[in-house]
């Protein structure tokens, strides 16, 4: 009799087996999902735009200007310049370590000429005073050739 009972009874484990593993997965979304919300984003790096010119004063001395074009305000004291030289053909001359010679703020630099850059126009900040450099600002590098 008991036997005849068990064949009548519909087994509800296997109902049961996959209600808790549909449970499980749908908690493990949950908590990664709660892991992932839950903590903010990486800020992004804001990065300084430069770009730089070169002018040719005489021939055999430059001015190079390095300008600030947007971007995270930098300390200029910090930034390293490397000039690479090459001759006519394209065989390189010398590669060096260059100095920044001169800082101007943007509203300062805008009127002059190439001429006033050229023939070094009073800066009101010393670049070893300088700290800080925003869009517009720049950075002039006097550079002569050395005799070949």
């Amino acid at each position: 009799m008991w036997v005849e009972s068990m064949k009548d009874e519909k087994a509800i484990s296997e109902i049961i087996g996959a209600i808790l593993l549909v449970a499980i997965v749908i908690a493990g979304i949950g908590i990664v999902a709660v892991f992932m919300t839950s903590t903010p984003p990486p800020k992004a790096n804001q990065k300084a735009v430069l770009s730089s010119s070169c002018i040719d004063c005489s021939g055999d001395s430059f001015v190079i200007v390095v300008r600030h074009d947007g971007g995270e305000t930098i300390d200029p004291r910090t930034l390293k310049y490397f000039l690479r030289t090459e001759f006519a053909n394209g065989t390189p001359f010398e590669h060096i370590q260059v100095y920044g010679t001169k800082f101007y703020q943007a509203e300062e630099f805008a009127p002059y000429s190439r001429e006033d850059i050229c023939s070094l126009p009073p800066s009101s900040i010393a670049y070893d005073d300088a700290t800080s450099m925003k869009n517009g600002d720049v950075v002039v590098i006097y550079y002569k050739m050395k005799e070949t």
